[in-house]
């Protein structure tokens, strides 16, 4: 149940789309948070197609 397997995880740009894109206090503008491929929350939801390829 990591970050790589999960639904929300976009690989190429290392990031988390669960939710929509927060504001940060260093940039002017709103971005999804970047996650590594083994992290993993409790907002997990496999991608049946990711989880196949690195089973």
């Amino acid at each position: 149940m990591h970050c790589k397997t999960c639904a929300f995880y976009n690989g190429s740009d290392s990031e988390c789309r669960r939710y929509a894109p927060q504001p940060t206090d260093n940039d002017q503008k709103a971005s999804w948070p970047t996650v590594a491929a083994q992290d993993w929350c409790g907002e997990y939801k496999e991608d049946s197609d990711q989880a196949k390829k690195t089973a």
